[in-house]
């Protein structure tokens, strides 16, 4: 199967609002494709281990994204120009949109209620990220 290449950056700028949606629209897609609605049916915890999977890749491009940074700021440092000036303006913009990809889903994986033990375990390895996330780990327990 293989997927559309999303082309987020035109010339030089970046639309955060189009990155963002494409990205959502991305992990719908992805959830939709792998036949996420038969497993809920399944298995009450597939939505949760689904939606901890898009943050993990949520995470993985944060990391990429802030290594990008660090190299168009390096290449910038190097050897100040118009073009590494615009190559690191475009990495923090990119930065910024990946972080807010990963904010959304942590507050996706915090809004789906773990009803298993596995489940309860798997928020709590990311309850560090997010507060809200935290709070949904007590009320899951609390409703168990």
């Amino acid at each position: 199967m293989t997927q559309a290449n999303l082309r987020l950056v035109e010339g030089t700028s970046v639309d955060k609002t189009k990155a963002l949606d494409a990205a959502l629209s991305q992990r719908l897609w992805n959830n939709e494709s792998t036949g996420l609605a038969m497993i809920e049916a399944t298995e009450p915890e597939a939505k949760l281990f689904a939606v901890a999977g898009q943050v993990d890749l949520a995470e993985k491009a944060l990391h990429n994204s802030l290594a990008r940074r660090n190299e168009a700021q390096i290449a910038y440092l190097r050897e100040p120009s118009i073009m590494t000036r615009e190559a690191f303006e475009a990495a923090k913009t990119a930065e910024a949109v990946a972080l807010q990809i990963l904010d959304t889903e942590v507050r996706c994986l915090a809004g789906i209620r773990a009803t298993t033990v596995s489940g309860l375990k798997l928020k709590a390895s990311y309850a560090s990220t997010e507060g809200k996330l935290a709070d949904s780990i007590v009320e899951d327990i609390l409703q168990l």
